[in-house]
């Protein structure tokens, strides 16, 4: 009778370690898994049907393009060309930001350069002395010219109207009144400019006793007046 027990007791058992077995054989790893990346995904063209390829004409492409193709491929189903693309957009636009503040900080000082011109005066240029002015003058309440002395240079042949002197102090006189004749003569002759009355001036000659009135008409070519 105890034996009857027990072998029922062993059936009725069994489904448990059956199911036991299952759990500890689950838990249990059948094999050693290799460890690393994934497997990298063949290239698009080489996913491609023979027709495909042929259809699409990249038989025509060399192996340096084909493989240009794939990486584009590639890059476009990975989001890197769309990444790449929107990092050029914004260094262009920083790029533009860029130039468009250096355009207004150029603009801000130029605006302040001629503010700051327009509010300076302008200086009156300075007087410039006439050549009248460089025969020496005599202080006082009136200005009064001495007599310039100077030498003739050229020949003398007397003048008329128009007739210019020129002196070897650079200065160049013109005849304005008065007539005179003599002959040709090449000797150095010293000459004055005397003052007259309201400013005007004559020109006397060494050895000549007449006079012609004369105006100041500038200077020799490469000299200056003294």
């Amino acid at each position: 009778m105890f034996f009857h027990r027990s072998v029922r007791s062993l059936h009725l058992f069994r489904p448990s370690l059956a199911a036991y077995a299952v759990v500890i054989l689950a838990g249990l790893p059948i094999g050693r898994a290799e460890s690393g990346p994934p497997p990298r995904p063949a290239p698009f063209s080489a996913a491609l049907s023979a027709a495909e390829f042929s259809g699409a004409g990249l038989g025509k492409l060399t192996e340096a393009e084909l493989q240009e193709l794939n990486r584009l491929v590639r890059a476009h189903e990975s989001g890197e060309l769309a990444r790449a693309r929107e990092a050029a957009r914004l260094a262009e636009a920083e790029a533009e930001r860029v130039v468009r503040e250096a355009k207004a900080t150029a603009e801000r000082l130029a605006a302040a350069a001629a503010a700051g011109a327009a509010a300076t005066p302008t200086p009156a240029p300075a007087r410039k002395e006439s050549l009248l002015e460089r025969i020496r003058l005599k202080p006082g309440t009136q200005i009064d010219y001495d007599t310039l002395e100077s030498e003739l240079v050229g020949e003398f042949a007397g003048w008329r109207e128009g007739t210019v002197f020129t002196l070897t102090n650079g200065q160049r006189w013109r005849v304005i009144q008065g007539e005179y004749e003599a002959p040709r003569d090449a000797t150095r002759r010293r000459v004055w400019i005397k003052p007259g009355l309201l400013g005007t001036f004559f020109i006397e000659f060494e050895g000549i006793k007449g006079r012609a009135k004369v105006t100041l008409v500038g200077s020799a070519p490469g000299k200056s007046p003294r």
